[in-house]
């Protein structure tokens, strides 16, 4: 039976640990935040289809943060309780520390079995069941994707074009179907309406047309083989136009299934690594509580903060522990066994020698290492404001009057110590997960292992972009929160200085940080994003495409002209079977003429070899001439066939911009990269937006202390990153304008936090 002492122990264990599992579990969302909002504004998925992904990803996630939460629930509870000398207040009562350790075992042990359960069963079909869905969307994204005035050529033997979308029905209106299903004959297929129809099967479709127009011959006789045939509706089948094959990864095993593919094949070192990963990783729940339990009673001074802190540094180093040993195994160095066990051994060592310690009620004496810390910091912070301090001073008084006071370097002081403590914080996490995420690949594809560092430095400045406005928004909701619960918020009150006031040096410095990641978004970001990418595609073996120039084999010209060519030896720039469709505005052919040959002679002049020009009169053909060799005229020039693709990443607002211009003069579409210039714009002033947000949140939360406040610096930044991830998808499907999408969400949060300000007592 629990007694009060018992349960009294694991509620101050439960709050923490809550907390991180929130934070450690947001981070992971926060990229899938805006994947799941591109599919849901896309119409991808029903809400219901966004829920199942969500379900599917928690799984995965729990069972690799559940052990963070633990270390950190069992530290960050005891380390408050050693501050606030609770610990020495059980002591005086008769209650030893080696009686703590019951409520903190039972605590781990739960923690172990879900967290195995999860490993074992749920996470592997979760994450197989997941692959599956994701197939299913980006199958539908494909589709729903053809844009009008597009040429879509995935389908196969077939490229499509249509010229618009009836708003009401979702039909496509004067469709362009060319089709090369039989190889000897040539097809091309006009219709008024169409739409494509899911089969049942994944990989089978078909396309649905109305009011049809078929013109065919065989490629052998184009003269005499010509038909043109009429229907009121046709199906053309869609077969096999997405090729994927879905396997189940060894991570996509449960145990059993586990169990029989290892004596399929006994030798596997993957299925080795994810045997022993099933049960290493969910102990180490109770390893970890063990180091806890002695870390946080030792704890003198920092209370829930100073646990926080110390269970991120604990986690970093066994997680990167791990991934070293993994790699270890995969060389043949170590057995499957060590590689997976050495970790959480050495942290049972680690554990079982400080409780001996901690149950004979020897703690570590932290204060040493705070002393030493704080004298150097001191130091340093005399030695750089030694000189700047006296022309500070002096201009002060040659201005007549003191504008920084006192207690805004005191608010200053204490905001950017709570940032810096949850930003290095955030950037572990962020660090242990890349890790985790590309080891498999790392080790698979034979990359040196320093690759992935190069990557992780590289892809720093893309993590900063996240972890800047959280940091910021909880630092700000800890110092207030804080400073309300230590009755200074009512002591600066009584002294006549309103919260308005209070605030500023937080809108200051949200205000500095946002301008300092401007400047980073244009001068760093799209250079690291560059290169982080080419590191990643090395990592992947993939092609390294960041940015390319297109050669497009199928046009359409200034006067409805369409131009389409198989396509074109490198060596000799020989062009094969190259076409000119003519319509005219009812969208029915007037001539086409084809070639075998075509080769440029000049910007605008292109020579035809071995080919026919027929002419057309209300849809039935008119005459034929063939020819050995003729020159064109092509109006648009070459260049209408190539086209430079970038990508928005890697590009600055300037580049951005010179980059729409191109397009628009290319006729090709826009509105996805209006919608990415007009949120680097947005973006960056995030910080002060999530500094104005937190001040009337860390006022309204009165003296609930700072793990409340943790947990609502969780909540409203998801609810941030959601607002700003819809918005951003609607203006990339032109749903919203550019202007709107991106800073909406700012003038909304911004809007919602005077409000809430306003009826503040100040």
């Amino acid at each position: 039976m629990f007694k009060s002492f018992d349960r009294y122990l694991l509620k101050e264990i439960a709050s923490p640990f809550t907390m991180g599992l929130l934070v450690y579990t947001f981070t992971l969302l926060i990229n899938t935040i805006f994947l799941l909002s591109r599919t849901l504004i896309e119409k991808e998925a029903s809400t219901l289809t966004i829920i199942k992904i969500l379900v599917y990803l928690l799984p995965d996630f729990l069972s690799f943060t559940i052990p963070m939460a633990t270390l950190m629930g069992v530290l960050a509870g005891l380390s408050r309780m050693s501050t606030d000398s609770e610990i020495v207040a059980f002591r005086t009562m008769g209650v030893n520390n080696s009686r703590i350790f019951r409520p903190v075992l039972v605590f781990s042990i739960i923690t172990w079995l879900f967290s195995s359960w999860l490993i074992m069963y749920m996470a592997p079909e979760a994450n197989y069941r997941l692959s599956k869905l994701m197939v299913r969307i980006n199958l539908k994204r494909t589709v729903s994707n053809i844009k009008p005035g597009d040429f879509y050529k995935r389908f196969n033997s077939y490229t499509l074009y249509f010229k618009d979308v009836d708003s009401r029905t979702n039909e496509w209106l004067d469709v362009f179907l060319y089709s090369k299903k039989k190889g000897d004959s040539d097809s091309i297929i006009l219709a008024k309406r169409g739409k494509f129809v899911q089969g049942k099967n994944i990989k089978e479709g078909y396309i649905s047309l109305r009011d049809v127009t078929v013109h065919s011959y065989k490629k052998k006789d184009p003269e005499e083989s010509y038909g043109v045939d009429f229907y009121s509706y046709l199906k053309e089948d869609i077969r096999d136009f997405i090729k994927f094959k879905q396997t189940r990864r060894s991570k996509q095993l449960i145990f059993p299934k586990l169990l029989e593919k290892m004596e399929e094949e006994p030798g596997k070192i993957d299925l080795q690594i994810e045997f022993h990963r099933k049960f290493s990783l969910p102990i180490t729940c109770i390893a970890l509580g063990l180091l806890a339990l002695s870390l946080g009673i030792s704890t003198k001074k920092g209370g829930k903060i100073s646990g926080f802190t110390i269970s991120l540094g604990i986690i970093f180093t066994y997680y990167t522990g791990t991934i070293v040993m993994e790699n270890m195994v995969r060389d043949r160095i170590v057995s499957p066994f060590w590689g997976m066990w050495g970790a959480v051994i050495l942290l049972f060592i680690v554990g079982i020698i400080l409780y001996y310690y901690t149950a004979r009620e020897k703690t570590i004496d932290w204060k040493k290492i705070y002393d030493f810390l704080n004298r150097v910091k001191s130091k340093l912070i005399r030695f750089y404001l030694r000189d700047r301090k006296i022309l500070f001073i002096v201009k002060v008084k040659r201005w007549g009057f003191r504008f920084i006071k006192l207690i805004d370097l005191y608010v200053v002081k204490k905001i950017v110590f709570s940032f810096f403590l949850i930003f290095s914080s955030l950037l572990l996490v962020f660090y242990i997960i890349d890790v985790v995420e590309l080891i498999d690949d790392v080790f698979q594809n034979d990359v040196a292992f320093s690759i992935l560092f190069k990557y992780i430095y590289y892809n720093t400045p893309e993590i900063l972009s996240f972890i800047i406005p959280v940091s910021i928004l909880t630092a700000v909701l800890l110092t207030f929160s804080l400073m309300s619960k230590n009755n200074e918020i009512a002591a600066v009150k009584v002294s006549g200085i309103s919260l308005y006031r209070l605030s500023l040096p937080a809108v200051v410095i949200g205000l500095l940080l946002s301008l300092a990641f401007l400047l980073i978004q244009e001068n760093v970001t799209p250079g690291a994003n560059k290169k982080a990418r080419e590191i990643l595609n090395t990592i992947h073996k993939r092609e390294v495409r960041t940015e390319r120039k297109n050669t497009k084999n199928w046009v359409l010209g200034n006067n409805r002209d369409i131009y389409f060519y198989n396509f074109m030896e490198h060596s000799t720039k020989r062009i094969h079977n190259f076409n000119i469709v003519y319509m005219d505005e009812q969208f029915n052919i007037n001539k086409r003429i084809s070639a075998r040959f075509a080769r440029w002679s000049g910007e605008k002049e292109l020579i035809l070899e071995k080919g026919f020009e027929r002419e057309f009169e209300n849809n039935h053909p008119k005459s034929f001439e063939s020819f050995t060799r003729r020159k064109m005229h092509i109006e648009e020039g070459r260049d209408i066939f190539t086209q430079r693709v970038a990508f928005s990443q890697y590009m600055n607002i300037k580049e951005l911009r010179e980059y729409i211009n191109y397009l628009k003069k290319s006729k090709s579409e826009t509105a996805r990269y209006e919608a990415k210039l007009y949120y680097k714009y947005a973006f960056p002033f995030s910080s002060l937006i999530m500094v104005i947000i937190a001040i009337p949140f860390s006022f309204l939360m009165g003296s609930r202390g700072a793990l409340f406040g943790i947990g609502m610096a969780v909540g409203i930044s998801m609810v941030f990153w959601f607002f700003f991830a819809i918005f951003s998808a609607l203006g990339a499907a032109s749903i919203l304008t550019p202007f709107i999408s991106a800073f909406a969400p700012l003038f909304i949060f911004t809007a919602f936090s005077i409000y809430l300000f306003i009826n503040i007592k100040t």
